[in-house]
């Protein structure tokens, strides 16, 4: 639905449905990226600045700069943690009048602590500061508080799901491929722990990650702070107050943090993302040679015109938005890294879109959970695939001969099994030819059973993955 309204300078429209979304996150997929609402939105952008100016308020009493009672401080706490919609509103009138957002935020608290009889500390509002000191420190909680609440519950989630899959399937058995072509049996769930290790490995480095902070005045050297109030040690406190957001203080910059522990983040997503993306590409395979089998949802349609379709869409979904979201870490790495001189504004407009990165990662994440639960192992087409290619045992006796000292083992087996398909009989007769129909080690082997350690290194590495923490916002 379309709503008009008349601002004064002609008219404008307000699309309150999300069909009438320009974005897929906040129109197709919103129940799905809401949780993300909160941190990046632009309510919340301000939320998070107000925060800022209030926290910094009250740190400027606590270094009797100004006086504040304890009554007092909770007032102005509560500016912050009390923010309504009504007065985002009308921070947002006023900045479209003095076209700077800082400077409308800073007015609107001047209006309120005016309001709360506070109005002997209103020129202290935003005092010594410029608008990036409230901008970095906003931007690192909003990564800090969403990575903590959203992404890691999400990509815990998904390991788990993939626990539970690897689980299923360790004892099952299956052709595995190099090139596309039949190679050394393997095991399922050994496949899918190989990408619980990796995906841990960066879950973990997500879950150690910090984020800095600054907080030294318009080209980063603490001027007009230390011009005004020169027996104060800035470099100290401020480091302090930082520190106590939950923030690593930057100890020397320009006007604006260097982004560098932003980029540090999205980089282990960007691998984390292309890990799943590999995850998402391979499953898709081995739904395509008939190996995993998905579930027949009835109230689902595959295809408007083929009834049998039961597609892997899920999967395809993911690959889709990660690669949107892979794009998009590509530009802010490419693009943040640099600034001109001391300050150019060209990074603002990028990091606006932090929450688009993350709720493109988001979709993916919650896509390959969804899809995880509908697959498994179709074990009587991996049995007949195994039974169908018995020159995979091939490596194995040319192996045998190398230990009994034969140097052309390799070659007599290529000439016997290149190119060529092999069932259980022409296997035997292989072994009958080279006089080896009487050796164990070689006539008991099959396809099925050919599995070195895959059990053995599976649950080596779902033991590990069992540590991965057990939460969840599906």
């Amino acid at each position: 639905m379309r709503v008009r309204f008349d601002n004064g300078q002609g008219f404008w429209y307000k699309y309150d449905c999300m069909e009438d979304a320009l974005s897929p996150l906040d129109g197709r997929y919103n129940n799905q990226t809401r949780d993300l609402s909160p941190f990046f939105s632009e309510f919340a952008l301000t939320t998070y600045r107000i925060s800022i100016e209030v926290r910094y308020l009250i740190f400027l009493s606590e270094l009797h700069i100004i006086s504040l009672t304890s009554k007092e401080k909770q007032k102005i706490k509560e500016i912050a943690t009390r923010f309504s919609k009504k007065e985002y509103a009308r921070i947002k009138t006023t900045e479209k009048k003095v076209n700077h957002d800082i400077k409308a935020i800073e007015y609107f608290l001047q209006g309120r602590l005016e309001d709360m009889g506070i109005s002997s500390v209103v020129s202290f509002i935003h005092f010594g500061l410029t608008s990036e000191d409230v901008n970095n420190l906003s931007y690192s909680l909003m990564l800090k508080e969403s990575k903590e609440k959203v992404m890691e519950i999400a990509i815990s989630n998904l390991i788990e799901s993939l626990v539970q899959v690897s689980s299923n399937s360790i004892d099952i058995p299956i052709l595995a491929r190099t090139h596309g072509q039949p190679a050394t049996p393997t095991i399922f769930g050994k496949e899918m722990a190989n990408y619980i290790y990796r995906l841990k490995k960066q879950y973990d480095k997500i879950q150690r990650h910090h984020f800095d902070g600054k907080l030294n005045g318009a080209v980063g050297n603490y001027n007009a702070l230390h011009f005004a109030f020169p027996h104060i040690n800035w470099v100290t406190h401020v480091s302090n107050f930082i520190s106590k957001l939950g923030l690593i203080p930057h100890p020397s910059t320009t006007q604006i943090l260097p982004y560098d522990s932003h980029l540090e983040y999205f980089q282990h997503l960007q691998l984390l993302n292309g890990i799943l993306l590999d995850l998402s590409l391979n499953i898709w395979n081995y739904v395509m040679l008939g190996i995993l089998k998905q579930k027949n949802e009835n109230r689902e349609v595959g295809s408007s015109t083929m009834p049998q379709k039961i597609n892997p869409i899920d999967f395809e979904n993911a690959e889709g938005n990660l690669i949107l979201a892979q794009g998009m870490i590509e530009v802010m790495v490419r693009k943040l890294a640099t600034s001109r001189l001391s300050r150019d504004l060209s990074d603002s407009t990028v990091r606006r879109s932090y929450g688009v990165m993350c709720g493109y990662s988001l979709v993916a994440y919650k896509s390959i959970i969804r899809g995880l639960g509908k697959i498994s192992v179709d074990k009587e087409s991996a049995a007949f695939e195994l039974n169908n290619h018995w020159e995979v045992l091939s490596e194995p006796v040319q192996t045998y001969l190398r230990m009994k000292n034969n140097s052309k083992a390799y070659e007599i087996l290529k000439k016997q099994a290149r190119g060529k398909i092999w069932d259980k009989k022409a296997y035997y007769a292989l072994l009958e030819g080279m006089g080896l129909e009487k050796n164990e080690h070689l006539t008991r082997l099959s396809p099925l059973i050919y599995l070195g350690l895959s059990k053995k290194l599976a649950k080596s590495i779902l033991k590990r993955g069992e540590k991965v923490n057990s939460l969840s916002i599906l």
